[in-house]
């Protein structure tokens, strides 16, 4: 009787340990995988019918050193209506830590001949700023605050024209104030004599009052 005692024990403590094994966790390092998008990160397209068909992205697994093709787990482009719209990539490595990259696509009704390319002044302050075409109605400024005399606030932000009178700037990021910015009220004008645009920006680097941009020859 002592040693059919002896022997259960024995069993349910290996039974004890085998359940302890099951539950370990396995410790692993932070990392995550790479995206990497085929074109730019900021593209436009015309308005148009149909769907939208993004280049693409590639993903790679740190954790596997895995290289794949990645579809758009998301897409909100919608070709008919212009403005700026998202298409999402994400992947999950082998250790179950995600990444997620965004591509912003413009869809504008302008004409592909249109440039106002050039150097700008804010009209409060005179400050020179710097606009330069990325795609049709797609432009790039380094000082969408057209802030004076402080470097911090060169950094570059994407504006869309996406009719004759309206100018838009999606959310992005501000590398001074951190998270994001964008912009409202967006206005834009070109005639023979000047082209001038404007908006409020929304971030907390910066004021509400509108900003205004004519052209400096």
């Amino acid at each position: 009787m002592k040693k059919a005692l002896i022997i259960a024990g024995f069993l349910a403590l290996s039974l004890y340990a085998c359940k302890r094994e099951d539950n370990v966790s396995k410790v692993v390092m932070i990392s995550y995988p790479t995206i990497t998008l085929n074109g730019n990160a900021v593209i436009s397209v015309g308005v148009g019918t149909g769907s939208y068909t993004d280049p693409g992205a590639v993903g790679y697994d740190d954790v596997s050193h895995r290289t794949v093709n990645l579809k758009p787990v998301s897409n909100n482009v919608d070709l008919t209506t212009p403005g700026f719209y998202a298409v999402q990539y994400s992947m999950t490595n082998a250790n179950g830590f995600v990444t997620r990259v965004s591509r912003l696509i413009l869809v504008t009704p302008v004409s592909p001949l249109i440039d106002w390319s050039g150097t700008y002044k804010r009209v409060s302050n005179g400050q020179h700023v710097s606009i330069t075409k990325q795609g049709t109605g797609l432009y790039l400024t380094n000082n969408i605050g057209g802030v004076a005399a402080n470097p911090s606030f060169i950094f570059p932000i994407y504006i869309g024209q996406i009719s004759d009178s309206v100018i838009q700037v999606p959310p992005q990021n501000d590398p001074v104030g951190g998270g994001t910015l964008f912009c409202t009220n967006g206005t834009f004008s070109l005639t023979p004599a000047d082209t001038t645009f404007s908006y409020v920006i929304i971030g907390p680097s910066f004021g509400t009052s509108v900003r205004v941009f004519t052209h400096h020859p």
